[in-house]
């Protein structure tokens, strides 16, 4: 019976350290910002800073509410971009 204790133990151990090392891994990867987002993160923060928002969730909504009635942007069919309905 000893030995069950023993083995339950270690896994114990072993499981904490997977998931040490997976919410290290998850940490890293949301620091990073994939480069094909970067003008939207940089329009988004020029917004915040023009219309004085602080940068969080209201303020995402508002932006992304702004985007799609008054500058007119929408999804383009079959495609994950985004356009505006000017260029169309």
């Amino acid at each position: 019976m000893s030995d069950f204790k023993l083995a339950k133990h270690q896994d114990t151990i072993e499981t904490q350290k997977r998931y040490y090392d997976r919410k290290v891994d998850i940490e890293n990867k949301m620091g990073e910002i994939p480069r094909q987002y970067e003008g939207d993160i940089r329009r988004f923060k020029e917004y915040c800073t023009n219309t004085s928002q602080l940068i969080g969730t209201e303020a995402l909504l508002d932006y992304l509410y702004i985007s799609l009635t008054k500058q007119r942007i929408k999804k383009r069919h079959g495609n994950v971009d985004w356009q505006l309905l000017e260029n169309t």
